[in-house]
């Protein structure tokens, strides 16, 4: 018997053929069963799952995916998926990740819902490809919004106890405390405030903080306000401030900027302490070392003048070994001089009486002058004059003078084994560097930070045995201030140290 080219030989091979027949007709029953069964998972399971193709669309959601999102099938397939993202950078992200055949795992977006509430969920994705092409992504999502909503609940309620303390600290300390927008403009007052000012929080917030500043004071604000808006912080700043019965009270303000998450400076912070004591006792100190410095440049100054009187006595009958001493003698009362100068110029500067009188003036024969007296008085020392022909300044030539005088002083005590000294000037865009360099024993970094405070000195066994105060390079940034000037200083030690500072060259179109 034979069937389409196949002979069966006997009826035990038909029977066989027949139960293979049966078998595989089951299979395929049982194939389809289970395929149904998976496509029915898959369709209902309870994690929402979707494809998307290479150009975005949506083409398959189970229904987790549109009960996630409260949409019908209608509404959801068959759209671009971006139409259901919140941020736009997102899913340009998540599409250009999986055309480049990465796997995303647990990618963090968020989903626009039919009813407009916003879905956080994680993503996960890969991309499903047929002979290399791009068919379908495979993306699973995780809802997790009630997790991001907890824990912001949580993070606020700790928030709130973080202000709820810092508020507590803030109405209690003894410190006026300010907030003010970048314009000046107050916007919180505490008690303190009132306490230390006299104004009510309501006179307060919404006013200008000039309301507060005296009028000879006016121009501290804008300087503040362009430091802070670069980010800076201004800590200490000693100054006066107005009361509302218009009496003046001495303050230290730290100020501070505000920013926001994305660091953006959107106000500032102020803490302005009362120190009308503290400054009283500098006064009555600096009134005492006033006192006591003028008591002492009287006799000093005639001291000075017999020792000269002898000096020229003597040099006529050439007594070399009289004149030596003698000339040691007037070198020291010379140093005390000095130092009862600073001492004096200290407790004008201090006490607010220092009076510049501003002149144009010529560089070069101060510099010169300076110069040749501190190398009459060293000889172990060289003192060299660099570049500072042809410069007219506009300043007080005296001031000026000090401070140049207590550089060039300074330079010659701190290089105790001698050297060059160089005095110099380098031109630049309208103004001039003017700097002291020696070949001393040089500042380390730590020391530079602290160098011009007032009555401070360098802690260094080389220098144990040089006199000073700690008052010559503080006097030098005072001076300098009332220039629109500063002070600053290269170092190193061992290698010695420059100071310099800069100011405007007076031009003949000045005139």
């Amino acid at each position: 018997m034979s069937s389409g080219g196949y002979t069966l030989n006997t009826m035990d091979e038909l029977n066989e053929l027949q139960t293979k027949l049966t078998w595989y007709e089951n299979r395929i029953k049982e194939l389809v069963g289970e395929a149904t069964n998976v496509k029915d998972f898959v369709e209902n399971t309870a994690m929402p799952l979707h494809w998307v193709d290479a150009e975005g669309i949506i083409i398959w959601a189970n229904q987790a995916e549109l009960s996630l999102l409260g949409y019908a099938k209608e509404e959801y397939i068959g759209f671009h998926i971006r139409n259901f993202h919140e941020d736009e950078h997102t899913i340009n992200d998540i599409l250009t990740k999986l055309t480049n055949d990465e796997v995303l795992q647990n990618y963090p977006a968020r989903l626009k819902c039919k009813d407009g509430l916003i879905k956080q969920v994680l993503i996960t994705s890969n991309v499903f490809r047929e002979n290399g092409k791009f068919v379908h992504t495979r993306c699973s999502t995780v809802d997790i919004t009630d997790i991001i909503y907890a824990t912001n609940l949580a993070g606020i309620k700790r928030a709130e106890e973080q202000s709820a303390r810092l508020s507590a600290i803030i109405e209690s300390t003894d410190d006026a405390i300010i907030s003010k927008t970048l314009n000046g403009i107050i916007t919180s007052w505490n008690h303190s405030a009132e306490r230390t000012f006299g104004y009510k929080a309501d006179e307060m917030i919404g006013q200008s903080i000039l309301k507060l500043i005296p009028d000879d004071r006016l121009e501290e604000e804008p300087k503040i306000l362009s430091r802070l808006r670069n980010g800076e912080r201004v800590e200490h700043f000693e100054t006066k401030r107005m009361r509302k019965d218009g009496s003046q009270l001495d303050v230290s303000l730290t100020i501070s900027p505000v920013k926001d998450v994305r660091g953006n400076i959107i106000g500032l912070s102020k803490i302005a302490r009362d120190i009308t004591e503290k400054k009283q006792e500098e006064n009555r100190k600096n009134d005492f070392v006033a006192m006591v410095s003028h008591e002492l440049k009287t006799p000093l100054t005639s001291i000075t003048a017999y020792l000269q009187m002898v000096l020229r006595k003597l040099s006529k009958e050439n007594n070399s070994f009289e004149i030596g001493a003698l000339t040691r003698a007037e070198l020291q009362t010379r140093k005390m001089a000095a130092m009862i100068h600073d001492f004096l110029s200290l407790a004008k500067i201090e006490d607010g009486k220092i009076q510049m009188n501003k002149e144009d003036f010529e560089l070069h024969p101060l510099i010169e002058e300076i110069a040749g007296d501190a190398q009459f008085l060293s000889t172990l020392h060289t003192v060299k004059l660099l570049d500072c022909e042809d410069i007219v300044l506009h300043g007080d030539r005296n001031k000026i003078g000090q401070v140049l005088t207590n550089l060039l002083s300074n330079a010659i005590k701190y290089s105790p084994n001698g050297g060059t000294i160089v005095m110099g000037c380098q031109k630049a865009n309208g103004s001039v560097k003017i700097y002291v360099s020696d070949q001393g024993v040089g500042i380390s970094p730590a020391h530079q930070k602290r160098l011009f405070e007032r009555f401070y000195r360098v802690n260094n066994e080389q220098i144990k045995a040089i006199s000073g105060f700690g008052i010559g390079l503080y006097l030098i940034t005072e001076i300098l201030r009332y220039h629109q000037s500063e002070i600053h200083v290269e170092s190193e030690e061992g290698k010695g140290s420059t100071f310099y500072f800069n100011m405007p060259i007076k031009s003949n179109q000045d005139n």
